[in-house]
């Protein structure tokens, strides 16, 4: 009886009209979006609030841009600012070029071996002289110099260390950067004569019981002229607290807080005399090879006049690359200032910024590019002045893959997303990724940036600027920046 039910002609009937086929249409596929409009939709998800700015400018290699977003407007680039100083750099004094510091001996060697005047260091910019490329070891430069001299019979030098810094000028500090930072690594002086980044540790050794005056110290060497004071308390347990500043100008270092009983805090504090930095670690190392070093050192800003060419003992020489691989892998502001100011020395005769920024213009200029586009101030984009829009920097980027020869060396200093090297290390680590993004970051107060290339899922390269200004947080940049190219190189 049910089964005759559901199959009358009412009951089917009735079905039917469940189903009104006039309504019914052909459903149409919807249509894939494009790459430009993927990338737009995600750069849409701003890192930063509506008074803040940001610009995206991304293209093909040699090829049109296929986004560009409030890219005609100047913008701060912060840190990848050092693209512009390193490529110049390169160019001008060319990828065999090799920091020079030299040994002179300025007196007579007598049969004691007494070295009866100065030994005459003469700076040339070399910003490595540390332990950053020599697997950490601070000294490891000194010993070859000491060497050197030993092998010369020298046993004492009676009037000590003559430090000539006359390969830069005198102005250490550039004036756009904030006096309130003097003392961070990030804002290290500039010199002709520099040792370890022209950075010294401080170091806070707990006493053996809790109350008792912890011991307070600097590492690798005690700056000339430079004081260290404060009190630190030890406290039991293991927590530690301590905190070191130096006003700006100042030699004095004062630490402050609390240290765990036997625990050692370190912190990094810039020196006021690179110079006397230097001369006071390399006395320390000539003193362990037998070496006598008698009187204060003297710092010389103006070339030494002697008459006649002075017998060299001994040059060091750092070669250009790895330098630029710092600045750029590890966004090392002090190398990049070094670097710009070395260049206007070698080009210029001028070891300024206006003689390193004037060979800058230059080499934008032999690009074919406009150089009253870009506005840069200084090497590392310490600056709020450097600035360009998206649409300009990614002409400077396509230039350099396009139609300068040095390209592959240089592009090898950039920092690669996943590689332990650089500053992308932790960033965009997934499969389309890791290994496929080359580029400089940047980051001041407010302030975050990306500029570089990568290459896509289908082999596909690109070059990209991203840009964000005012008000915003360094990771929030970063995860906005990520996205995008994400999704760059899935798609593009």
């Amino acid at each position: 009886m049910v089964l005759a039910a559901l199959c009358s002609p009412v009951a089917v009937a009735s079905t039917r009209k469940m189903v009104n086929p006039g309504k019914l249409k052909a459903s149409r596929p919807a249509r894939e979006m494009t790459l430009s409009e993927r990338l737009a939709a995600v750069a849409r998800r701003g890192p930063v609030s509506d008074r803040s700015q940001v610009a995206v400018a991304i293209a093909p290699i040699g090829q049109p841009a296929i986004l560009s977003t409030n890219a005609d407007t100047d913008l701060i680039l912060a840190s990848t600012t050092k693209l512009f100083t390193t490529a110049a750099a390169l160019d001008r004094l060319g990828p065999g070029y090799r920091f020079r510091t030299a040994l002179l001996q300025d007196g007579e060697l007598l049969a004691d071996g007494t070295l009866a005047g100065r030994l005459v260091i003469r700076g040339g910019g070399d910003p490595a002289i540390s332990g950053r490329l020599y697997e950490n070891d601070p000294w490891a430069v000194f010993r070859p110099w000491s060497a050197a001299l030993a092998a010369r019979g020298i046993r004492s030098i009676r009037d000590g260390l003559l430090l000539d810094t006359s390969f830069f000028d005198d102005e250490k500090t550039h004036p756009d950067w904030p006096a309130a930072q003097e003392q961070h690594w990030w804002q290290a002086p500039v010199s002709a004569l520099s040792y370890n980044d022209n950075v010294v540790l401080v170091r806070v050794t707990g006493a053996v019981r809790p109350g008792g005056r912890a011991s307070l110290g600097f590492y690798p060497a005690q700056p000339f002229l430079m004081s260290l004071v404060g009190q630190v308390a030890t406290l039991g347990g293991h927590g530690t607290s301590v905190g070191v500043s130096r006003r700006a100008g100042s030699p004095r270092v004062v630490a402050s807080g609390a240290v765990a009983s036997r625990r050692t805090w370190s912190g990094d504090i810039t020196v006021v005399e690179p110079p006397l930095y230097l001369a006071s670690a390399f006395a320390k190392v000539l003193r362990e090879e037998g070496i006598d070093v008698r009187g204060l050192p003297e710092v010389r800003t103006q070339a030494l006049a002697t008459g006649k060419p002075l017998p060299v003992l001994y040059v060091h020489e750092t070669p250009i690359l790895p330098v630029l691989a710092v600045c750029n892998k590890r966004s090392q502001s002090f190398f990049a200032e070094q670097v710009l100011k070395t260049l206007g020395a070698e080009r210029r005769g001028s070891g300024s910024w206006k003689g390193g920024l004037s060979e800058v213009t230059e080499f934008i200029r032999s690009l074919g590019l406009d150089p009253s586009r870009y506005r840069i101030a200084d090497g590392s984009g310490r600056s709020r002045e450097n600035r360009s829009s998206a649409s300009a920097y990614l002409d400077f980027l396509q230039a350099l893959a396009t139609r300068w020869k040095y390209f592959p060396q240089f592009e090898q200093t950039l920092a690669v997303t996943g590689s332990m090297d650089g500053s992308l290390r932790h960033r965009m680590l997934g499969p389309d990724t890791r290994g496929k993004v080359f580029a400089k970051t940047g980051n001041v107060a407010g302030v975050v940036t990306l500029a570089g290339y990568v290459e896509a899922r289908s082999g596909q390269r690109y070059a990209f600027v991203l840009l964000a200004n005012g008000g915003c947080s360094e990771g929030r940049g970063h995860a906005w920046q990520d996205r995008i190219l994400t999704e760059l190189a899935r798609w593009g």
